[in-house]
């Protein structure tokens, strides 16, 4: 065991792996010890997410209401909840918990009768109004809502409130407006953005405050696959700063293996990913002077500041006098789904690599954008390796094989 990551060992003639920093138990037998390291660690990567799947799975011990001690502060009712609360996936528990713990700092010191009749109207409406003087989104406002209705009702139910206070006005979400940019408008402004030197200032100043030790090309390196994740994977702007070497599968051609946000929705399968997001990863290893990620290495480099990405986008936009909305990660992730409807992507394919449940946000975009008659074929679209695995337990490599060519081809 070593560090935060799963470390097989040989012992018997046998790989070996320990979680119980994780939670579980240890000696875990992998393989036998003829099979390559590379393969071992990806085994125990795959033996850990096996274990908290079946950990998931198992059903929740129900808390006896008559011996269920009563909560007497919002902290108390929400941990109880969410000991009750299912997930189909990690990823469902993993946002789960961040809304829990976040709720918890910004209302877990009331007592719950603060929370019924007049009072508790008094209370939510004061929260409602912290929140929009934060200046955040109907969206995000209606989600943390929908779990402090869920929080007081279980109360309510286990007679810890007399009732549930009624809820204030929440603000409505508006109609979204759909901005986007095409691929090499996309490449105009990230190279504008590497280039120019007000941009690579203000990127040195972020990673300075970051604490980052590495040299500016291998920052810049590491920058252009964040953005190329948004535009070229569609993924959440959360999950590019966090996209590490098990979330890609690279062996001459480049699958995506796993979109962190996407893990509660999306199957265990392999994503094909474009040709140019393979060239970037390419192009990143050459940077660094090696043929392959380590282990849990994040590959972008971290999560990159909402203020300063956003700062630095908009400065390139102007500098090339692009028109439309300011230019945010969101744009490039949705144009990501414009993108792959214009090569004649279904709309469920382009919401499972989105990690989008719902399709109907995908279908307005999708009657906005023209798509080709029949099935498009571009530089996007790959033909499965041979042999590629079709879940990401099943990866082997994460290292790119360069494509032997005979003379006669």
């Amino acid at each position: 065991m070593s560090g935060k990551y799963p470390t097989p060992v040989v012992r018997d003639g046998k790989w070996e792996v320990d979680l119980r920093a994780w939670g579980f138990g240890w000696h875990y037998v992998l393989a036998p010890a003829s099979l390559p390291q590379i393969d071992a660690v990806h085994l125990a990567w795959a033996k850990l997410e096996e274990l908290r799947a079946a950990r998931l799975a198992e059903p929740h011990a129900q808390l006896e209401l008559r011996s269920a001690p009563a909560a007497r502060t919002f902290s108390d009712a929400i941990d109880a909840w969410s000991a009750l609360k299912r997930y189909a996936t990690a990823g469902g528990k993993d946002w789960g918990d961040k809304y829990r713990d976040l709720l918890k700092r910004e209302l877990g010191t009331y007592e719950l009768r603060e929370f019924q009749g007049h009072r508790g109207e008094q209370r939510l409406a004061a929260y409602l109004g912290s929140l929009e003087a934060l200046k955040l989104g109907p969206r995000t406002i209606r989600n943390r809502f929908s779990i402090v209705v869920q929080v007081l009702r279980f109360a309510a139910g286990r007679q810890w409130l007399d009732g549930v206070a009624r809820m204030p006005e929440l603000p409505s979400v508006p109609e979204p407006r759909y901005e986007w940019i095409d691929e090499p408008t996309f490449r105009a402004v990230r190279a504008r953005i590497f280039e120019s030197p007000t941009s690579r200032r203000l990127l040195a100043m972020h990673l300075r405050r970051a604490g980052c030790r590495e040299s500016a090309e291998i920052v810049i390196a590491r920058r252009k696959v964040y953005l190329s994740c948004l535009f070229y994977l569609g993924l959440h702007p959360e999950d590019a700063g966090t996209f590490r070497d098990e979330h890609v599968f690279l062996d001459t051609d480049c699958y995506l293996r796993r979109n962190t946000k996407s893990a509660r929705c999306v199957p265990e399968e392999q994503f094909e990913t474009p040709e140019p997001m393979a060239d970037d990863l390419r192009e990143l290893l050459g940077v660094l002077g090696r043929e392959a990620f380590y282990c849990g290495e994040v590959i972008t480099g971290g999560p990159w500041q909402d203020s300063s990405r956003s700062e630095i986008l908009q400065r390139a936009q102007r500098q090339l006098d692009i028109p439309g909305a300011p230019l945010t990660a969101q744009i490039l992730r949705r144009s990501y789904a414009r993108e792959m409807f214009r090569r004649n992507y279904k709309v469920r394919e382009v919401a499972d690599r989105m990690g989008h449940v719902d399709e109907a946000m995908l279908r307005r975009v999708y009657a906005r954008t023209p798509r080709p008659i029949g099935r498009a074929r571009s530089r996007w679209t790959r033909t499965p390796l041979a042999g590629a695995p079709t879940t990401h337990a099943g990866a082997r490599v994460v290292q790119f094989r360069p494509v032997e060519v005979s003379d006669d081809a």
